[in-house]
This record gives structure tokens, C-alpha cells and sequence, in this order.
């Protein structure tokens, strides 16, 4: 057994690697695709669901799919222990200052894909075409969540008894990923020609940007990687991640004992939770002991840890997501994917330019992105309108992620969405969420629109 997990291991290197070469060819590189979603696609179309339809006798040995499929649930805890270590944290109220029109959008934006989901769900994905309430919920997961949230909510489709959703929201964050990659590089040149930015960086400068993000960030402060990947740093940073998890686990097994113990009918909700969440806070518990002790930690190499796992949960959750559900159920996919699309576009060039008072198409364009794909989509949008973060924008959209992904795009709202479907039912859901919504609209519109 061991021998099978270290061969899949090995393999899913291979085409990490593969799938760098890929994204480098001169056709692909213009997508700016991230090389973990071309590995993951290779894999995919290698695998018994495609050549295997095609070849006979062909089987590249299902144990390594069946590994792969494990990952992902895994892989997300590592990714959420990550978000916090090593961060400079401002008061609350400063950040506020800093990144409250970025919070103010993104909440929009994500309680909208609750709302308009919801919406979709109520009057025509269910009384149409047989769906559950629970799709109601798919687009902001596998939007705003994308992959590793979805890997992460793995437990919850079992216990909801919808495993079928978990293969429909892969499909839509790879669906969203790339129209985000695709529609990201229109807008800019839509913004260009408008007058909206009035440098973009060149399509040529690959190296500066994605794939390659970290590195670069670093040689801008004077920081050599290399200064950062001894035995003993790595060493230690891999146990302080394993030790953030512990205490997220300590954390978690708490409230479940709690909830025993006033509901000994097992009439809870724990078991709908998913675990990752909570290792947001075991990070920040162990980034305090952890300084107590005396040890400091590296963000270059947090990040450095983050985006290798990041890149191994994308590949094996692309590689393993089940193509005959999709197609089987490709009008509700359909319908999701472009709801969740035309509302991000709309939100960009409605709302943006009146949230943000300043350089609203770089501060807009960072956020649209990360809706819509991931945070690395994002920073690559920002990256190309904003080569020399000359409008600030990068700063305030950082500390957004302190004051959001603990809630939605991941967090506690988007592990809960499902259970609260099931509670509370689909209208008041959708009732709630659209609420929510506009509330965060007006406050960024009348708030900070015109301050």
C-alpha cells in the first residue's frame, strides 16, 4: 500500500511538471493557465473516464485515481493552517480603513452567488429539471471556494447524501477558473482602451507573474528563497503547520463533545461541519505559541508550502471529478456556470467603479478574479493592470482576505451553506442571502462610494 501511495505521488509530479511545460508553449502560455489545472486535465484525459473509453483494455491502475481522490479533503487543511502564519496583523480598525471596500465588494459578490442560485434553484433548476435545494449552493462553493473548498466539503455531500454535487461543483470551479482566465484578459484589454489603466504589463513577461509569483515578490524585497529552504527551517515550519491542524482539531473535537452533551439526541449540526475552516484558527493559536518558544516563522516559506499543496489539491481534484455526472446533468451545469459568470461580470462593471473611489479597475479587477477563479487569478489580474503597485490596491485587497475568508470563499458561511439549506429550507435561505446581499451593496455603494 505504501509502495501504491509513494508511485501515485511520484506520478502526480510527472505531470506537474508535465503540465508546467504545457502552460509554456507558445498557444497555451496566452491563457495564463496555472500548471496544476493542466496537470489535472492531462490526468483526466489519460484516465479511464476518457482513454480509457476509447482504448481497449486500457487502465492506468485505478489505485492511483482512488489515492488521488483522498487528497484533496487532506490537502485543503494544510492550505487553511497556512492563511494566517507569519502575517502582519493591523487592528481591526485599521484594516477596515484599508480594506472595507474590498470587503464591501467581495461580500456582495459572494452572497449574491447564495442569492441568485438560490433563485436559479427555486424557479427553474428544481421544478424543471428534478434538482435538489442543495445546488443552490454550488455556485458560491465552487466560485468563490473553488477547488480546495470543495475538496474540503467532502464529509458534508457524504452525510447530505449528495456525493453527485461534490463532481458538479469540480466541474463548475474548473469551468469558472477558466472563463476567469479567459474573461480576465478582455476586461483588461477593455480597460485599456477605455482609459481605465494606464499600464498593462505585456502578455511576454511571463515569469513575472502566476506560476511564478512568489519568486518574484521576493527578488523585488530583497529576499533570495534559497536564504529560506534549509533543512531546519523547512523542518520546523512543517511541524508548526502540523501543530496549527492539532490545535484545529483540539478545536473542533471540543465543540463536537459540546454539542454531544446538550443535544444527546444527535440532533446537531456538527456533523454537517467540515473540519478545514477551523484551521484558520489553529494557525493563529499556533503562530502564538509557536513565538512564545522562541521560533520565527518565514511568509516566503509559509507561501512557498501553501502553493505546493494548493497546486497538488487542483491537479488530483480535476483528475478524479466525475465526467459522467456532469454530463448526465450538463443543463443544471450549464445554467449554474453562467449565472455565476454573467452576475461576477456585471458586479466588475456595475458595482466596482462605485465602491472604489480610486483606481476602481485595479482594485475591482483583483476581487473579479478571485471571484471567479482563485487568489493567485486575482494577483495575477492586479499584476498585469498594476505592475509597480503604484495604486496601493495590493495592500487593501490582502487585508480583505483576514476580514472574508474567514466567512465566505471558504470559510464559516460556505461550510454552513448546506446544512442551513436543509434547516431552514430553500426560500428563507434564499430570502436571507438576498437580504445579505443587498445590504453589503448599499453600504459599499452609499458608504464608501461617496466618501
Amino acid at each position: 500500500m505504501f509502495a501504491t501511495e509513494t508511485y501515485a505521488l511520484l506520478i502526480m509530479a510527472f505531470f506537474l511538471i508535465l503540465g508546467y511545460l504545457a502552460v509554456r508553449l507558445p498557444v497555451v502560455s496566452r491563457a495564463f493557465l496555472p500548471n496544476s489545472l493542466m496537470a489535472g486535465l492531462i490526468l483526466l484525459l489519460v484516465g479511464p473516464q476518457v482513454a480509457g473509453q476509447f482504448i481497449p483494455d486500457y487502465q492506468l491502475s485505478a489505485q492511483f485515481y482512488a489515492f488521488w481522490s483522498q487528497l484533496p479533503k487532506q490537502l485543503i487543511n494544510v492550505v487553511f493552517a497556512c492563511l494566517f502564519l507569519a502575517r502582519p496583523l493591523l487592528s481591526a480598525k485599521k484594516m477596515w480603513k484599508v480594506a472595507g471596500p474590498h470587503v464591501a465588494f467581495g461580500q456582495t459578490i459572494a452572497w449574491g452567488q447564495y442569492a441568485l442560485g438560490g433563485l436559479l434553484t427555486l424557479f427553474i433548476l428544481t421544478p424543471f429539471f428534478g434538482a435538489r435545494d442543495l445546488h443552490a449552493a454550488l455556485i458560491e462553493m465552487s466560485f468563490e471556494g473553488g477547488h480546495g473548498t470543495v475538496a474540503g466539503m467532502g464529509p458534508v455531500f457524504t452525510e447530505l447524501n449528495f456525493k453527485n454535487g461534490q463532481d458538479l461543483a469540480v466541474g463548475l470551479a474548473t469551468v469558472s477558473l477558466c472563463t476567469a482566465l479567459i474573461s480576465g484578459v478582455i476586461l483588461i484589454n477593455w480597460g485599456r482602451k477605455k482609459g481605465h489603466i494606464k499600464t498593462v504589463m505585456k502578455s511576454g513577461l511571463r515569469e513575472r507573474i502566476y506560476h511564478r509569483r512568489i519568486t518574484y515578490e521576493l527578488r523585488k524585497k530583497g529576499v533570495a528563497l534559497r536564504d529560506h529552504l534549509t533543512l531546519k527551517k523547512v523542518t520546523t515550519h512543517v511541524v508548526l503547520i502540523a501543530v496549527s491542524i492539532f490545535f484545529a482539531w483540539i478545536i473542533f473535537q471540543t465543540l463536537v463533545l459540546a454539542e454531544s452533551v446538550l443535544f444527546s439526541d444527535g440532533q446537531g449540526f456538527m456533523r454537517y461541519v467540515p473540519f478545514f475552516p477551523f484551521c484558520m484558527f489553529g494557525g493563529i493559536i499556533a503562530q502564538a505559541f509557536w513565538s512564545k518558544i522562541g521560533f520565527k516563522t518565514s511568509r516566503p516559506l509559509i507561501e512557498l508550502i501553501s502553493s505546493i499543496t494548493l497546486s497538488l489539491l487542483i491537479a488530483s481534484a480535476i483528475a478524479t471529478m466525475s465526467l459522467e455526472y456532469i454530463s448526465s446533468h450538463i443543463v443544471i451545469f450549464g445554467l449554474l456556470s453562467v449565472t455565476g459568470i454573467v452576475w461576477i461580470l456585471l458586479a466588475f462593471v456595475l458595482f466596482a467603479r462605485r465602491m472604489f473611489r480610486h483606481n476602481w479597475f485595479q482594485n475591482g479587477i483583483v476581487n473579479a478574479g478571485q471571484s471567479m477563479g482563485m487568489t493567485a487569478t486575482g494577483l495575477l489580474f492586479l499584476h498585469m493592470v498594476d505592475p509597480h503597485d503604484k495604486t496601493n490596491a495590493m495592500e487593501g485587497f490582502g487585508y480583505k482576505q483576514l476580514m472574508f475568508e474567514p466567512f465566505v470563499g471558504g470559510g464559516i458561511v460556505t461550510a454552513l451553506a448546506l446544512p442551513a439549506i436543509i434547516v431552514v429550507g430553500l426560500p428563507l435561505f434564499t430570502a436571507i442571502t438576498s437580504v445579505i446581499c443587498i445590504l453589503w451593496l448599499l453600504f459599499g455603494l452609499f458608504y464608501f462610494g461617496k466618501r
